[in-house]
């Protein structure tokens, strides 16, 4: 499993936005991150859609983060992202299983436990966490 080259921007870009006082430009963003300009427009989008930065219009427009570094976890920005974080299609809302084994298959509740590990790991590092060890590259 591996997470979208676009939620390590959307992370990254978070950082960076949590580092800044005030608005910043698209242009530099995507200079100091590294990204393209039209590819961080998609990503800042979502990020904005999902109430985690805050878009402004204008001459001086750009974006700002929109919550508190200790209010956003690696978690929120990787759900936003990913589409669906489920390692397993069974753990889906619906509970899809191609065997109809939903309820007593052994190895979903492996797949839940680790699910949860995730899910709990990812919760617990937020943006500040983040900016106190270190520079995001």
């Amino acid at each position: 499993m591996q997470l979208k080259l676009t939620t390590d921007y959307a992370i990254r870009t978070v950082v960076y936005l949590a580092t800044q006082s005030g608005i910043t430009s698209v242009a530099e963003i995507g200079s100091k991150m590294g990204i393209s300009e039209n590819y961080l427009m998609k990503v800042l989008k979502a990020l904005k859609d999902a109430g985690l930065v805050a878009g402004y219009q204008g001459k001086r427009g750009g974006y700002a983060i929109s919550k508190k570094p200790e209010e956003i976890s690696l978690w929120d920005i990787v759900e936003v992202m990913e589409g669906t974080t489920k390692i397993n299609r069974c753990l889906e809302a619906d509970g899809f299983c191609s065997r109809h084994g939903t309820q007593f298959c052994a190895i979903r509740r492996y797949y839940q436990g680790l699910q949860n590990q995730m899910e709990e790991y990812l919760s617990g590092i937020t943006i500040d966490q983040v900016l106190e060890k270190g520079a995001v590259g």
